[in-house]
């Protein structure tokens, strides 16, 4: 009994020392596994927040571009009643001629006594009476003095129109209100220029509706997980903004030069501007778990850049967006996850000694039969534990997986319920859980607009895609639909107004989504070489930027998915339609 005793003490402690090497291998497994799906998580929300942010600002800077055109035509209305004379003009009359016109105010501006300056000399806004210099003002003197001179400005910042500039919304210099919207006319009929002006209340309200701060709410409340979301200024964060003077003496900001652009960032750190930097130096998301006030957060830092930029001063400024996650929950779940996991196989581990000890007692009372036999029926039950022990590692790793899918998924409930019936050793449960496509639709509003501002009457159908579940980033689906689409346009631009068309449909399958995209395309056009144009470089544009790249960008991704794409002619018209997997 000796020699038997020395072999179960020594199946013990190895047992339990390879119980303590399972269990802190596999405890550093699932923590990576389970902090790394977190960061994907966090990543992949960052990417779709960013499309939907851009799409949005498109259709802002669209209702920004539509304003500039009213207040153009507001101009000439006023030109038409004022005369030629800017010594015959009252501030009286221009505060009437505001009503009239149902804009916020006039202002006409004179070159100084010497000439080389640019001021406001009548205005139905006291305030902007004390603009008597504008060299300050940077590139817009340099329009006013293009306008006044040439009647025609050639800068690229702004919108340009005849006789007409106007620059991006902005705090005025003169104090007058929060943020405004102005616009010059000068045709070279009077000695002034008009300056035209509204609160930017109605490009505001749009943000509001479709806008970052709109689409933050909308990620927070979907998405328990997310504490906050900021866009940080990729420029100004970590550094003190410009600060410029009213007419008044009063300091103010640039909206362009906010350290956080969007969201909130109550949950900051000094650190913050180490990682935004790292973001921006990387140009691939930083994520970080850190305590914050005694809580446990992971921190997500995705940069964006700005997209064909031209200028230093632009409407449009690079970000990143900072998302912070709580990371509480994935601690507790991984303590939770261990201690009952260690639970179950420190129980079958005990099991497995005491029936080795008592295989043990009853062969040893034989000689060498009993020997034999003992050895047989130890080597038979030590296969059997490290069989078991083989079992619940195997199974180990098939219930971490399953929880490290429910924990990306976010259903906690899920899994507190999966450990439940884990311990009364039920059967797994399937989840289903079906996400929506909500960046589909910000590319959808986004085209619209852009259909609008060139006249191409763009239809489009889609039905079944809410909840849709695909093995499709969100991102990839983003490209291939809105590069069919921008191919669309391209070909629809070469046609009459009346004969510009271009339609959408999506429409999910049994086993496929499908999305068609249809638009005119030129007789000449042989439907027989229809492969080139899925080759890198290869294009029907004359000019324009992008050439030969969308179209191989769609070929790539449908590839990517396993998916296919047909080409189709019919009555003047190319069809696209391509079909992707569901996973």
């Amino acid at each position: 009994m000796n020699i038997n005793k020395r072999v179960i003490y020594i199946t013990f402690i190895s047992v339990i020392l390879l119980l303590i090497t399972n269990n802190s291998s596999y405890y550093w497994y699932m923590k990576s596994l389970l902090t790394q799906a977190q960061s994907d998580k966090m990543a992949s929300m960052a990417n779709q927040i960013r499309t939907a942010i851009e799409q949005s600002k498109e259709g802002a800077f669209f209702v920004e571009d539509l304003i500039g055109e009213q207040l153009r035509s507001a101009a000439m209305i006023a030109q038409s009643k004022l005369g030629s004379d800017i010594n015959k003009v009252t501030n009286g009359q221009l505060v009437e001629l505001a009503k009239e016109t149902n804009v916020d105010g006039f202002s006409l501006m004179k070159r100084s006594g010497n000439g080389n300056d640019i001021m406001v000399a009548k205005s139905s806004e006291p305030k902007e009476l004390q603009i008597t210099s504008t060299i300050p003002f940077g590139y817009w003197f340099t329009a006013f003095d293009q306008l006044m001179t040439h009647h025609e400005v050639t800068i690229p910042e702004g919108q340009k129109l005849a006789n007409f500039w106007s620059g991006i919304y902005e705090v005025p210099a003169s104090g007058s209100s929060d943020v405004s919207k102005f616009g010059y006319y000068d045709d070279g009929s009077t000695n002034y220029m008009i300056c035209v002006f509204v609160n930017a209340d109605k490009i505001q309200h749009f943000q509001k509706i479709v806008g970052p701060e709109t689409i933050l709410k909308k990620t927070i409340a979907a998405t328990p997980g997310i504490l906050e979301v900021a866009g940080l200024n990729a420029v100004t964060f970590g550094t003190k903004p410009i600060e410029y003077k009213s007419a008044s003496g009063e300091t103010f900001i640039s909206v362009y030069d906010s350290p956080v652009l969007f969201g909130s960032n109550e949950m900051s750190t000094s650190d913050d501007v180490q990682y935004v930097k790292q973001a921006i130096q990387q140009g691939m998301p930083v994520n970080v778990v850190e305590d914050y006030q005694g809580i446990p957060v992971m921190k997500t830092y995705v940069y964006v850049p700005v997209k064909n930029k031209l200028t230093e001063v632009q409407r449009d400024v690079p970000y990143v967006i900072k998302i912070v996650s709580d990371y509480q929950s994935t601690q507790h779940t991984l303590k939770k996850q261990l201690n009952q996991l260690t639970l179950l196989i420190i129980l079958f581990t005990l099991i497995s000694c005491v029936c080795v000890y008592f295989v043990f007692r009853l062969v040893s009372k034989s000689r060498e039969t009993a020997v034999r036999s003992t050895q047989e029926m130890y080597i038979e039950n030590m296969d059997l534990m490290f069989a078991t022990i083989r079992s619940q590692q195997h199974d180990f790793n098939n219930h971490v997986q399953t929880m490290y899918a429910l924990l990306s998924k976010g259903e906690l409930a899920d899994q507190k319920r999966y450990m439940e019936e884990l311990i009364e050793e039920i059967n797994d449960v399937n989840d289903i859980i079906r996400i929506g496509q909500p960046a589909i639709a910000a590319l959808i509003q986004a085209k619209i607009a852009l259909a609008m501002r060139t006249k191409i009457q763009f239809t489009y159908e889609l039905s079944g895609l809410d909840g849709l579940s695909l093995g499709v980033r969100s991102v990839d689906l983003v490209k291939i639909i809105g590069n069919l689409i921008d191919n669309a346009f391209d070909e629809a631009n070469k046609f009459p107004i009346e004969a510009r068309e271009v339609s959408v449909n999506g429409w999910k399958g049994a086993n496929h989504v499908h999305i068609a995209v249809r638009n005119p395309v030129s007789t000449a056009f042989d439907l027989e070489d229809y492969t080139q144009m899925f080759t890198m470089g290869y294009s029907t544009k004359e000019d324009g930027e992008h050439q030969g790249i969308g179209l191989s960008v769609v070929k790539e991704r449908i590839e990517y998915y396993r998916g296919t794409i047909e080409v189709t002619m019919e009555e003047g018209f190319i069809c696209f339609q391509i079909s992707i997997p569901m996973a």
